[in-house]
């Protein structure tokens, strides 16, 4: 069973808290590959500390940045390495007309509406502040209540004051974000390492010569650092009430394992060779459309949850893109992940008033780098984060982090 397990769905927890799920934790040893996917995100998904799921992988450190290669060129400018040296080229992305057409037209960086896009978890993952949440000892803290989360809105808000971000960026849209970059009007891009190959092609429609660069991250106070994802985008659980019997279980498991070998991961991911896809050079070449793919296979894909490392190349596929997915993949190493992603399934005050803690803190961010609010104004939006619910939150949190760790 496919599902979404999420801080919404606590009709769900109650159920798996209420014994109508196997739990697989104690089988997982058993089956080769099973007992090798990620105990970082198999963490993500516990219950009570224990595991009932199958989690569908998800890349873990997404975040990176894009930048303008051809712009540094024309600017005579070194890659940045340091929170300061992204400072300046994006100063000089803004103001020393890096395109070269004679007009004061371009932003060194651009944000949007919704969490300011992702600015502030890149920045604030530069200053080493934690991942949405911090854990010591067992109690928790808020990322927005530490001093490294603080210094990055500073950080944020001079480049607001300078003028060297989109002023407008609490009424932009995410895609008119991409849009703009797309179109030559910023140098740099804080996002997620998806498809860059694309956004290069994208912006050699406007201009043939653009040239995109990546960075995997910034090396902060902290040395580098990325805020992880969550890892993984729904899971399967198996219910008591289908799954009968354990040696029923054990055979599901053991498909679910077989389903990570080269072979199926590659069924799954390009379909059947010379139906398909054929190999060229020891890549894959799809020769059907994606419609006819998606007619053969079914969406049969859906049951991956392999982390797609097995998978073969595409033919062709733009260098770019794939020194990106290489980025992905090495930058595991520096993920900062998030202790509390498994506490919002069973805390009834995060599942009832996330949303509300979280706007509280989202608006209060915009109005400091806006300028509305000063220092004891942010403090201010802390204590509302307090009396809104949160330090109930925090109750909840050291509450459920001790039961999951007397388990």
């Amino acid at each position: 069973m496919l599902l979404a397990l999420n801080s919404s769905s606590p009709p769900l927890v109650n159920a798996i808290k209420s014994g109508l799920f196997w739990e697989i934790g104690p089988y997982l040893k058993d089956y080769k590959n099973l007992s090798n996917l990620s105990k970082v995100q198999f963490e993500s998904t516990k219950i009570q500390g224990k595991t009932y799921s199958l989690y569908r992988a998800r890349p873990l450190a997404r975040f990176g940045v894009t930048f303008r290669k051809d712009w540094l060129d024309n600017l005579n400018l070194k890659e940045p390495k340091t929170p300061e040296e992204m400072y300046e080229v994006m100063k000089a992305f803004t103001r020393n007309d890096p395109d070269k057409n004679g007009k004061d037209d371009t932003y060194g960086v651009l944000a949007f509406k919704d969490g300011q896009g992702y600015l502030i978890p890149h920045i604030a993952s530069w200053f080493g502040a934690p991942n949405d949440w911090k854990e010591e000892n067992g109690q928790f803290t808020p990322s927005f209540m530490t001093n490294e989360y603080f210094e990055a809105l500073k950080y944020i808000k001079r480049l607001y004051d300078e003028k060297l971000m989109n002023q407008d960026f609490v009424v932009t849209e995410e895609q008119q974000m991409n849009s703009l970059y797309n179109q030559g009007k910023a140098g740099i891009n804080l996002g997620l390492f998806d498809d860059v190959g694309k956004s290069q092609l994208e912006l050699r429609k406007i201009n043939p010569q653009a040239k995109v660069g990546i960075l995997d991250t910034i090396t902060g106070p902290k040395g580098q650092r990325i805020w992880s994802q969550p890892g993984y985008t729904g899971v399967f659980l198996f219910p008591k009430s289908s799954v009968k019997t354990e040696a029923e279980l054990k055979q599901i498991l053991a498909f679910f394992d077989r389903l990570q070998e080269p072979d199926a991961v590659n069924l799954l991911t390009w379909g059947i060779e010379g139906k398909q896809y054929k190999l060229t050079n020891g890549q894959a070449e799809k020769i059907v459309s994606d419609d006819a793919f998606n007619n053969d296979t079914l969406g049969l894909g859906e049951l991956r949850i392999d982390d797609g490392s097995k998978e073969l190349i595409l033919t062709g596929e733009d260098p770019l893109t794939t020194k990106g997915k290489q980025l992905i993949k090495d930058n595991v190493k520096i993920v900062v992940t998030n202790p509390a992603l498994s506490l919002y399934f069973e805390s009834p005050t995060w599942s009832q008033k996330s949303n509300e803690l979280k706007k509280i803190v989202s608006d209060g961010a915009v109005k400091f780098i806006m300028g509305k609010i000063d220092e004891d104004g942010w403090k201010k939006v802390q204590e509302d984060w307090k009396k809104a619910g949160g330090d109930k939150v925090l109750t909840e949190f050291a509450d459920i982090f001790a039961k999951s760790k007397n388990k």
